[in-house]
């Protein structure tokens, strides 16, 4: 984008009671390179959104130096600003309810297609579940995804870090302005991150981490992400808030299961009970985005050779490419509902069937 229309854009942000959303709308409708602030009143009030109050704001505002100083902010931070409407906006991240208009970006810039998978969870992380996210964290790497999470303590860092040292590429998305590195410990972790990934942040220059925007910041952590996974959460961990950003955004949510008696497993064990689909491998997890990847791996689609009995080759067939609910299945195949499942059980732990939110089936 050209200089002076992201200066716009800064400024246009900065008008009191404008905010993201109307910032889109106006945008979107008049075009990234007219100057907003010389249109009328009238002419501002034909943006969706924008009523005469916003108009009068947008025409009121006079503090121009503001989009100059925090473009040169962000530049003398080694960072660069991309917009909504550039090219290298990511693209799952566009289909969101509410993209960020701006993300600031240090590292290596982002590519409109990136096949993303969200890892997170507790900061409070133990043996169990660092074990795990090792495990899950390699297997997603050597397939060459994007490891997204919030480079905070626990679950976020052993994430990043693994990724790191196996050579892929990840992204931390920042609860704060991009100037500084929040927990200031994993600064030295940052410097790795960017030498293949990116770490990024909707927040102006100097926004300190204040707890309201963790949740803000959570969306585009699964907006990035073909899927979030979550490995260890609490009862009130904000990794549960992350999935729910995922649900609404109509992105996989993976959980995986832990001890009914352990304490940080009690949000993953309500996540599955809720639809929320158990994995205890990234190879599972590959198996249910890689119809959705930007770049298919050919090393997840294996054929094999299956073993099957006459019923489960009656309810395989009844399957599609597509996903069927439970319900539509049980209706197809005049099958008892918990026959049907016994059998989709079957037929997913010999790789015939994936398993998708919802109670969703289709085959593998």
């Amino acid at each position: 984008m050209k200089h002076n229309s992201l200066i716009r854009i800064l400024n246009l942000l900065s008008v009191k009671g404008v905010g993201p959303q109307r910032v889109r709308f106006i945008i979107s409708y008049f075009g990234v390179n007219t100057d907003y602030f010389t249109l009328s009143s009238e002419a501002l009030c034909k943006a969706p959104g924008i009523d005469l109050k916003i108009a009068r704001s947008i025409r009121q505002f006079n503090d121009w130096d503001y989009g100059k100083k925090e473009f040169d902010r962000t530049n003398s931070v080694g960072a660069h600003i991309i917009s909504f409407w550039d090219e290298e906006y990511p693209k799952l991240l566009k289909k969101i309810y509410d993209p960020p208009v701006l993300l600031y970006v240090k590292g290596i810039p982002l590519q409109t297609e990136m096949d993303c998978i969200g890892v997170v969870g507790t900061r409070n992380i133990t043996p169990y579940g660092k074990k795990i996210t090792l495990s899950v964290v390699s297997n997603m790497v050597s397939s060459g995804l994007v490891i997204v999470s919030g480079l905070a303590r626990g679950v976020d860092s052993v994430a990043h870090r693994k990724t790191v040292s196996e050579g892929g590429k990840t992204i931390a998305v920042l609860g704060n302005g991009i100037d500084f590195i929040y927990p200031s410990e994993n600064k030295k972790l940052s410097e790795m991150i960017m030498e293949k990934g990116s770490v990024i942040s909707e927040f102006s220059i100097g926004t300190q981490p204040n707890a309201g925007n963790f949740p803000q910041r959570n969306r585009i952590i699964s907006g990035l992400s073909h899927g979030t996974i979550v490995i260890e959460a609490g009862n009130r961990s904000g990794a549960i808030l992350t999935a729910l950003n995922a649900v609404d955004q109509n992105r996989e949510v993976f959980a995986v299961p832990g001890r009914l008696t352990d304490k940080m497993s009690v949000g993953c064990n309500r996540l599955i009970r809720n639809g929320a689909i158990p994995v205890e491998s990234g190879d599972q997890i590959l198996n249910h985005i890689t119809n959705q990847l930007f770049s298919p791996k050919d090393s997840i689609q294996q054929k094999m050779k299956l073993h099957l009995t006459k019923e489960e080759h009656a309810l395989i067939d009844l399957l599609e490419d597509d996903p069927l609910y439970i319900d539509d299945i049980v209706s197809k195949g005049e099958i008892e509902i918990t026959q049907a499942l016994t059998l989709l059980l079957k037929l997913e732990l010999k790789g015939a069937v994936v398993q998708l939110s919802g109670k969703q089936f289709a085959r593998a």
